[in-house]
C-alpha cells in the first residue's frame, strides 16, 4: 500500500461508525399489555373502587447516546377502564348523608420522554431501567343513573339523582419509573418486555407490556 493512502484510510476508520454502533443508534418498538390504575378518592369527592384494569398499546422510539445511555419518546393509549364511585348527598329530613352512585369509564393517552440506562453490553440480553415524565390526557365518561331514596315503603320515593352522562378530558404531568429487557432473536430484531409505574397525586398506574422491535 502506498504511504500516501495511510492518512485517508486512518480518517475513514476514525469517522465511520463500527457495525455495533450502527446497529445501536436507533430502535423502534411496538408494545401491548395490561394497564391498571388507581384514582385518589378525595379527588373524586367520595368513594372510588380501588383499581381498574384495561389494555395499553404503545410505540416507543429510542436513540442511543452511548452503549448504555438512551433517550426514548413513547406514545401510548389505553382502552376504557371502568370504575364505580359514590358521592354523599344531603337529603332533607334525613339525618345522615346518602350515597349517589356513578360509573366512570376512563382512557388515558400519553406522550412520554424517557431516559433509560442499559446494563452491560451482552450480545443477546439487554436489561435496563428507566425514568422520565409523561404528559397524560385522561378522557372520562361519567354516567349517573336515576336514583331514589326510600326509607318507608308506605311513602313515595324521593328522587336524589337524575340520569345523566357527562364527558371531560383533563391533562396531567406524571413521573414515570420502570425497567425491563431487550431480548434479541436476530442481529437487529428483539422482543422487549417492561414494567412501568406512572405516578401523580391524583392517579397512579402500573403497566406490564411486551412487544417486538428492530434496531436501525
Amino acid at each position: 500500500m502506498h504511504w500516501k493512502t495511510w492518512p485517508a484510510l486512518f480518517i475513514a476508520l476514525t469517522l465511520s461508525p463500527t457495525a455495533a454502533d450502527a446497529q445501536q443508534r436507533w430502535d423502534v418498538t411496538g408494545t401491548a399489555g395490561l394497564f391498571t390504575s388507581h384514582v385518589d378518592a378525595s379527588d373524586a369527592g367520595g368513594y372510588v373502587e380501588d383499581w381498574d384494569n384495561t389494555v395499553q398499546g404503545a410505540v416507543v422510539f429510542g436513540r442511543y447516546l452511548s452503549n448504555q445511555l438512551k433517550l426514548e419518546l413513547e406514545a401510548s393509549t389505553t382502552s376504557r377502564g371502568v370504575q364505580y364511585q359514590s358521592t354523599a348527598v344531603t337529603i332533607p329530613e334525613v339525618p345522615y348523608p346518602y350515597p349517589v352512585f356513578s360509573e366512570v369509564r376512563t382512557s388515558v393517552r400519553s406522550l412520554s420522554g424517557i431516559i433509560a440506562w442499559q446494563f452491560g453490553n451482552n450480545e443477546w440480553v439487554h436489561p435496563f431501567v428507566l425514568a422520565g415524565v409523561s404528559a397524560d390526557w385522561d378522557d372520562a365518561i361519567v354516567h349517573v343513573p336515576q336514583q331514589f331514596y326510600r326509607s318507608d315503603p308506605r311513602v313515595s320515593s324521593i328522587p336524589i339523582a337524575d340520569s345523566r352522562t357527562e364527558s371531560h378530558t383533563t391533562q396531567h404531568v406524571r413521573g414515570v419509573f420502570g425497567g425491563g429487557a431487550k431480548l434479541y432473536f436476530t442481529e437487529r430484531a428483539f422482543v422487549r418486555t417492561d414494567g412501568r409505574l406512572t405516578w401523580s397525586a391524583d392517579r397512579q398506574s402500573l403497566a406490564f407490556r411486551a412487544g417486538v422491535g428492530i434496531d436501525f
